[in-house]
């Protein structure tokens, strides 16, 4: 019996595995941008900005009005620049490039990745109340930053705003790949590669 606030209707037209996806990957990006509070001309930094919950963290922190910067491979740069994104490649050197295509100031950062991106953050000058991560407890416990996340705006109050953001075309939600559920294991094994651009789903 599930009660019916905890529902929201699929618009007509979304496909199920974009709609399947948003109450994990897309209420888990509203959190994270919800944390940092990106006001219009302020610079955000995405870490893993072509992933699952990282493409749509970059989309709704451009809504608002935030110049966005995007940590990816090359080979998802030109994807994100199709969604008014600043693309930087990750690797050595990532802060001086950060720098370059900030201008040097970095208002906020969204970690999706983890890997030392909360102390890259500090290092930028990014307030440690400005900085969310979805993976580094130990991280944001060091500096005191945030970790709003998966479960933090989970309901589906947002996942019907999400939903409706998809269906006008206003948010892409990006699908790596489908996997049927007796592949599972395929689909964990690409998930641990950590190189998919958007979410991978599984279909029953």
């Amino acid at each position: 019996m599930v009660d019916d606030v905890a529902l929201t209707l699929r618009p007509a037209g979304l496909p199920w595995e974009v709609a399947g996806s948003l109450y994990v990957a897309g209420t888990t990006a509203y959190a994270t941008v919800f944390a940092v509070d990106p006001g219009p001309g302020e610079t955000v930094v995405v870490s893993g900005a072509a992933g699952g919950v990282g493409s749509i963290a970059v989309q709704l922190a451009r809504r608002r009005g935030a110049r966005v910067i995007g940590l990816a491979s090359e080979a998802n740069h030109a994807w994100l620049k199709g969604h008014g994104v600043v693309p930087v490649a990750y690797g050595e050197c990532v802060a001086e490039r950060i720098r370059a295509a900030s201008g040097g100031n970095a208002d906020a950062f969204i970690d999706t990745y983890g890997d030392g991106y909360v102390e890259l953050a500090v290092e930028l000058g990014v307030r440690p109340e400005r900085i969310d991560t979805i993976c580094d407890w130990a991280g944001a416990a060091r500096v005191g930053a945030r970790t709003y996340g998966e479960g933090a705006a989970a309901c589906a109050v947002v996942v019907g705003e999400l939903a409706r953001l998809a269906a006008r075309g206003e948010l892409e939600v990006p699908i790596a790949r489908v996997y049927p559920l007796e592949r599972v294991r395929d689909a964990f094994g690409e998930l641990e590669r950590r190189h998919a651009h958007g979410k991978i789903v599984l279909r029953p």
